[in-house]
């Protein structure tokens, strides 16, 4: 250990001055390097959103989808038929509307 300790004493460490050439590479890397940070941020920032707008329409989907289920629960009553035949202008609103039994 103590060996190790006298070597690292005479250990000397010298620094030179960069050359031009190293300055421009390290200038260079340090650039583009912020370049390829900004592309990301923009990346991650659009796909955010993406998903965002994904995940609304999904809701509105799955809305429309609960209320389409719905009318599809009403359709199998009487009334439910009345108010379809109704809603879609094959009654008017003083007519009379007959069902005939299915006979189960």
């Amino acid at each position: 250990m103590k060996k190790l300790i006298r070597l690292l004493k005479r250990v000397r460490i010298k620094f030179r001055r960069s050359t031009s050439l190293t300055k421009t590479v390290v200038l260079s890397a340090v650039i583009l390097s912020l370049a390829a940070l900004l592309t990301l941020h923009f990346a991650i920032s659009a796909t955010r959103k993406q998903a965002e707008e994904l995940r609304s329409e999904a809701a509105q989907l799955e809305q429309e989808n609960k209320e389409l289920n719905d009318k599809i629960d009403g359709i199998g009553s009487a009334d439910g038929v009345e108010e379809e035949a109704r809603d879609e202008g094959l009654v008017g609103e003083n007519d009379i509307i007959i069902i005939p039994n299915s006979g189960k």
